[in-house]
């Protein structure tokens, strides 16, 4: 016959060895929550939100307040091409044309992301760098033939070159694909008129000038 106090002992040897294994598998609810607290907010860093505050700030035109940010952003991140580009983008349509250009150009051509690349073509047409422009414009469609805004832009260019032949091409891939643009048309027109095609250019005058059916 056991001992009765043996008995007890073993019972309660029992009992804590399940409340250990019950406990074990749930974590202590206060380190659990802890954990989720600093992993939610490690998830964003600072510069980050910052970048991202930046570039909102330009879309809603902002511009002061946004190169702001981002030269926040930049102390933190001097390295970041992208978030430079950015800015040089920004400083340029906020009337910080000086800055902006020396910016850019002190960042390798090859380095440019698509966005600027376009964006220094604009400015090269601004400055009647026809060329230049036209380069990057070529540059570009090679990667996206299907950018129609930039074929417009490479057929203008073409065009104020006097390469009209190669200008009236791009003008019509471009009607080819949007054959209502009644401002396409009428730049293709205007460019069969400077070719002597004069008829031709006044019937494509003609169809933008038609009232819709």
């Amino acid at each position: 016959m056991r001992h009765p106090l043996l008995h007890i002992n073993l019972n309660n040897s029992f009992l804590l060895l399940a409340i250990g294994l019950c406990l074990s598998a749930y974590p202590a609810e206060g380190k659990e929550e802890k954990k989720e607290e600093k992993e939610t907010t490690e998830a964003i860093p600072d510069w980050l939100a910052r970048w991202e505050l930046a570039r909102v700030l330009s879309y809603q035109k902002h511009y002061e307040e946004s190169i702001q940010s981002y030269r926040e952003l930049l102390q933190d991140k001097p390295d970041l091409i992208e978030a430079k580009l950015e800015m040089a983008r920004v400083l340029y349509y906020s009337d910080h044309r000086q800055e902006a250009l020396k910016i850019l150009n002190d960042i390798p051509p090859e380095k440019w992301d698509d966005a600027t690349k376009i964006f220094m073509a604009d400015i090269y047409t601004g400055d009647k760098r026809y060329k230049e422009a036209e380069n990057l414009y070529r540059e570009h469609l090679d990667k996206h033939p299907e950018d129609l805004k930039v074929r417009v832009k490479l057929a203008d260019v073409l065009s104020w070159q006097k390469l009209y032949k190669p200008s009236i091409e791009e003008y019509e891939k471009v009607l080819k694909v949007r054959p209502d643009d009644k401002q396409v048309r009428r730049k293709y027109a205007f460019v069969l008129i400077w070719m002597k095609e004069t008829e031709k250019g006044a019937n494509e005058l003609k169809k933008t000038l038609e009232s819709p059916q």
